[in-house]
């Protein structure tokens, strides 16, 4: 775990050089994110749709954790809509109280804590936690609240807001791993290998995404940034994963412990790469990043060491 560690500090530290020499350090952020919605995560979905046991009860906590996902998403746009000053705060508060940092640190932390079985679970909750695939829920909220520079055009409607959720690669990816998994074509021996491999490198490749990202602008937060960032780590870090274990309670349905790890999950990353490429408020992004992140390493490291 120390050693993914060095290696994501090294690779952020590999993307601040390149966005300090780079003359448009947005557009390298917007070939990276497509990288990962076009190779990195088709891969991932490919090996979770693959290799992953489906069994009753895990349909039964997979139904909890959509349930969660689309509530927690709601609250997300809720928060954004009555808590900030303008479109580009809605858009980051509405994004990082929805979506955790489940790719870039869940993944690893789930293959170094839970092994390939727990990473294969972990693709499944991060990919699919709202049914459709996550990538798709990302262009969507993105494209909504789009700004005036933002590198992908702005959906102005609700049915261009569908495409972006329904028309993406692991979309695809998983639809066709589903049809051969259905037709007895086992791909296993091929994705097997694979899988706690990409795992991993989608945290380098995640941490390269947050060096060239991160606004290098000074520090300049009121008091009003301040409390809107911490009730926004306190929805996405605390009540995220309370809603997911009461709705578990309710339907009398056990939720495995790699699916609370990763609706505990800080703010993602992704928050401050959307920020840059849609046009969003950076610097309040890189507050709940620099915030989240830390904490939540923290814990794992000390419910490690007491484990």
């Amino acid at each position: 775990m120390l050693i993914s560690i060095a290696g994501w500090l090294a690779c952020f530290a590999a993307g601040v050089a390149l966005q300090r020499r780079l003359r448009d350090p947005q557009r390298a952020s917007h070939l990276v994110f497509m990288f990962v919605l076009w190779v990195l995560s088709p891969l991932t979905v490919a090996y979770a749709y693959t290799t992953v046991a489906v069994r009753p009860e895990l349909v039964a906590a997979f139904a909890c954790v959509v349930a969660a996902a689309w509530l927690t998403l709601l609250i997300g746009m809720l928060w954004g809509r009555f808590g900030s000053r303008d479109r580009g705060e809605a858009g980051v508060m509405a994004y990082a109280t929805t979506l955790g940092n489940t790719a870039i640190l869940g993944y690893p932390f789930a293959t170094l804590i839970f092994g390939g079985p727990g990473l294969a679970l972990a693709v499944v909750f991060t990919e699919f936690q709202f049914l459709i695939p996550t990538p798709g829920v990302i262009l969507g909220l993105a494209r909504h609240y789009a700004g005036p520079e933002s590198r992908g055009g702005r959906a102005l409607g609700v049915r261009q807001v569908l495409r972006s959720w329904l028309l993406n690669p692991p979309v695809v990816v998983g639809a066709a791993a589903v049809t051969l998994r259905l037709l007895s074509v086992d791909l296993t021996v091929v994705l097997d290998p694979i899988g706690p491999v990409v795992g991993l490198l989608i945290g380098f490749v995640g941490f390269l995404q947050l060096g060239l990202a991160i606004s290098l602008e000074p520090l300049r937060h009121d008091r009003g940034d301040l409390w809107r960032g911490a009730v926004t780590v306190v929805l996405r870090c605390a009540l995220a994963p309370v809603i997911l274990l009461v709705l578990g309670w309710l339907a009398g349905v056990h939720i495995p412990a790699v699916f609370l790890l990763l609706a505990a999950m800080p703010v993602a990353f992704y928050t401050m790469v959307v920020a840059a490429v849609f046009d969003l408020d950076k610097e309040l992004a890189r507050l709940l990043v620099a915030v989240s992140t830390p904490l939540v390493i923290a814990g794992v490291l000390l419910w490690q060491l007491l484990a």
